[in-house]
């Protein structure tokens, strides 16, 4: 049975001729397998075979076998070649890698349920190397990019800020397919430069975007009419609603001042979706509105009211809607929502556009909602290099595995 231990494990660590397991070693809590090539092997390269001239020792990190932390060791050959001398690749590891194909399969999968730290503390091995496996196999899949056979139709932009809004990333999603597609550097007008030579390198032509969705950023705008100068600029519900959301927060924090025992802890009531109040929300709500003179409780009837823009199909008759609420906030005299006001009209035109164009809210909700998940997350990344590395694994949907 110990003679055919070795050729199992060959079997199943993809070991094959003229590569064969010389032993087999457990020390404490690791398990050490020693692989070794047989004498007059001859290695492929370019279509020829050459017999090795000197060897270099090499190690890599394997799948725990039960308890046991487990590695492979080799001499692997050196052959002098037409272009120079070359190390062979193994068939269990990539080149240049300290882990097996196994391992990294592994790892990839265990990101999705796991932080880099708690795999690196579980498996006892560093971050770093673990954020490098993570580097080369979502790079090796954005090299695939194509956009001459995935065109872009609909553009979703949105930044997210990291280190207290003083890091900014700008996220380019494909609303169609539901995935960041580039991540670029910052909030400003560059960030569509960024990613148009991207769209460029990878085949994509500008003609097929037929509409950008965004916030009301002056940058942003300026940055999409400059570089895609044919798409329709689309001011999307969740953003618009945001608008609203933030001066209604104003509101409420002037008039805390004042009427504190009413207003206490009672700002994620007021900003949250009325369809997900639980029962207790909806009666401390119920006993808010009953303090009708608030500006508050003003400013919030006010939104509610704007929401219901969003159920008419036909941009007339949406805008004849916006110029009745825009009246009314005006005479409302609560001067965080005439602010609001006043940007929604100097946006009305995209704003329109987004209930003529029908461009799906639950996708771009969905993906936003998703990219401020990891905003709250961004503290615990020590590179924006590595928050780009965990969004493209979450929203890029790319096919992460070795080959």
């Amino acid at each position: 049975m110990r003679k055919e231990l070795p050729k199992f494990f060959e079997q199943i660590l993809n070991i094959t001729d003229p590569w064969y397991i010389e032993k087999i070693e457990q020390q404490g809590n690791t398990i050490n397998i020693y692989v070794d090539f047989k004498k007059g092997a001859k290695f492929e390269y370019n279509g020829k075979y050459y017999s090795a001239y000197d060897t270099v020792q090499r190690s890599w990190r394997h799948l725990n076998l039960f308890q046991y932390e487990t590695y492979i060791h080799a001499r692997v050959p050196r052959i002098k070649t037409d272009d120079g001398t070359k190390t062979v690749e193994v068939p269990w590891a990539r080149k240049n890698s300290g882990f097996t194909l196994l391992f990294e399969a592994f790892i990839l999968e265990l990101y999705n349920h796991m932080t880099v730290a708690e795999i690196a503390k579980k498996y006892n091995t560093t971050q770093n190397r673990l954020w490098r496996i993570l580097d080369f196999y979502v790079s090796k899949e954005l090299e695939k990019q194509d956009f001459s056979k995935e065109p872009i139709k609909t553009l979703s932009v949105d930044e997210i800020a990291r280190k207290k809004h003083h890091v900014y990333l700008t996220n380019f999603l494909d609303v169609e397919r539901e995935k960041v597609v580039h991540i670029a550097d910052g909030k400003d007008a560059e960030t569509f430069l960024s990613f148009k030579e991207r769209h460029t390198e990878k085949n994509g032509d500008p003609k097929d975007i037929k509409s950008i969705c965004m916030d009301m950023s002056v940058p942003f705008k300026a940055g999409a009419r400059k570089h895609f100068p044919k798409a329709k600029i689309v001011f999307d519900k969740f953003h618009v609603l945001n608008v609203l959301s933030v001066q209604l927060d104003k509101v409420r924090a002037r008039e805390n001042k004042g009427y504190h025992e009413i207003l206490k802890r009672t700002k994620y009531l007021l900003l949250k979706n009325p369809n997900n109040l639980t029962k207790k929300d909806k009666v401390r709500l119920d006993e808010l509105m009953e303090y009708q003179h608030l500006d508050t409780v003003q400013a919030y009837g006010l939104v509610l009211e704007f929401k219901k823009m969003f159920d008419y199909k036909k941009p007339s008759y949406a805008a004849k809607y916006f110029k009745r609420w825009y009246e009314k906030v005006m005479k409302s005299n609560i001067p965080e929502m005439i602010k609001a006001a006043k940007t929604l009209l100097n946006h009305i035109e995209g704003i329109l556009l987004h209930i003529k164009t029908n461009i799906s809210n639950g996708k771009i909700e969905g993906m936003n909602s998703k990219l401020r998940g990891f905003t709250k997350r961004a503290f615990g990344f020590k590179t924006l290099k590595n928050l780009k590395i965990t969004i493209f694994i979450a929203l890029g949907k790319l096919n992460l595995t070795p080959a």
